[in-house]
């Protein structure tokens, strides 16, 4: 599977079916992100794993009915609100803020840009994560070394065994090639 988000409609559907590789998939792919959010909110260690619980039980449960369409969102939109009504509950249930809109406005504040943020961040890894897998290993370890390592491209280059000009052309190939991939996973 090489767009594991490209997939996500097939997956979405197979999920709606009973499928358990897909829900497999599904929890592994989204339980990171959930457990980012629930942090940058304040959550605990605890509360994280248990925001990532019942998220994920909150879709399954919707899942039986659940038919993805594109005409009223994206789905991100879809699991943003089940992550925000979570954390709520979860905010809520500790009892250290007054009432429910408090609570509510305590999380509606930057909840959406909090997200967003995340949510980019996460489909960054997961393209970088798609990309290495589909990339010549010396490619790879060339655009690791000098684009996310920060290392020169001389150094690259000598270690590597290549010339400066390809470590150079690699990246310019290589951000390329993320950048599309990123294109694809923001389609979701």
């Amino acid at each position: 599977d090489v767009m594991p988000f490209t997939t996500s409609l097939t997956m979405l559907e197979k999920i709606t079916e009973g499928d358990e590789i897909s829900w497999n998939r599904f929890a592994e792919m989204y339980a990171p992100l959930i457990r980012i959010c629930g942090k940058s909110w304040g959550l605990t260690v605890l509360e994280r794993g248990e925001l990532v619980q019942d998220v994920l039980v909150n879709f399954f449960k919707a899942s039986k009915t659940f038919r993805y369409d594109r005409s009223k969102g994206r789905f991100r939109t879809y699991l943003r609100t089940i992550v925000r009504n979570c954390t709520f509950a979860i905010i809520r249930k500790r009892g250290d803020v007054a009432d429910d809109a408090a609570c509510m406005k305590l999380i509606d504040c930057a909840f959406d840009e909090k997200w967003d943020a995340e949510w980019h961040n996460y489909l960054l890894s997961e393209a970088i994560r798609v990309m290495q897998s589909e990339m010549e290993p010396l490619s790879w370890l060339s655009f690791e070394r000098y684009v996310l390592r920060n290392e020169p491209p001389a150094k690259v280059a000598g270690e590597l065994g290549i010339t400066v000009n390809a470590v150079y052309i690699n990246k310019s190939r290589t951000l390329d090639q993320l950048r599309r991939i990123v294109r694809q996973l923001e389609k979701l």
